[in-house]
């Protein structure tokens, strides 16, 4: 529990100039392969990258993709700064690409298949994202994970860069290393007997739009309590 409540997404403060111990990457790695899957499809590939240069064009990357993702933000919203540029993931010394096969959706039934093969899809990827990260933590190492990866242009961009065959999909991109840690980070999270019904859910526990309102501005990354 003491693992699940410290783990932090760090956006900030890699160490660069520390580098991760190849054993470290095999056990995060393996961690990650052992994760739950429809149909033991098992739908992940891994690209790790250590050399600076490649890095540093993938930061470039998406450099380009925040600049359209803030415009939009303030074009729908009027506000930029819930947008996170995160640029410093570039100091983590190892990237991890998380790639998706859709080709193993073949392992489950038909009418699955064709009914929700997204849904088993993507969250067979995001068990194996979250075991890497939890096997990440446990040694001493920090992560985050960069969604913005499985956009149109940063995919298309990436796929090119990294010579990435179709019809592999890019989930996700997992910097490695070790960071200081900022001791205002604070997530907080909604109690426990709010969220959860016995039996049957429990109407008294709904929650109004107001209520939602009230969440995003305090408790959620736009609000007051999120500390980066």
């Amino acid at each position: 529990m003491d693992l699940l409540r410290s783990r932090r997404s760090v956006r900030a403060g890699f160490l660069k100039d520390v580098p991760v111990p190849e054993e470290h990457i095999q056990q995060i790695l393996d961690a990650a392969r052992w994760a739950p899957s429809a149909g033991n499809s098992q739908p992940w590939e891994f690209i790790v990258i250590r050399d600076a240069q490649t890095r540093e064009k993938i930061v470039e990357i998406y450099k380009a993709q925040m600049r359209e993702k803030i415009e939009i933000e303030q074009a729908a919203r009027g506000q930029r700064s819930f947008v996170d540029s995160g640029l410093d993931f570039r100091h983590a010394p190892v990237h991890v690409i998380v790639l998706g096969d859709p080709r193993t959706t073949d392992a489950y039934p038909t009418r699955t298949r064709l009914d929700k093969w997204e849904s088993h899809f993507y969250g067979s990827l995001a068990n194996c994202v979250l075991q890497l990260l939890l096997a990440a933590e446990v040694l001493g190492l920090s992560s985050m994970y960069v969604s913005d990866v499985a956009s149109p242009y940063f995919s298309v961009m990436l796929k090119s860069l990294l010579h990435i065959p179709e019809p592999l999909q890019v989930y996700h991109l997992l910097p490695l290393g070790f960071a200081k840690r900022s001791p205002t980070m604070r997530h907080p999270r909604r109690a426990l007997e709010e969220l959860t019904h016995y039996e049957r859910y429990d109407a008294a526990k709904a929650r109004s739009d107001a209520d939602i309102q009230e969440f995003m501005a305090t408790q959620s990354i736009r609000g007051s309590q999120y500390r980066w």
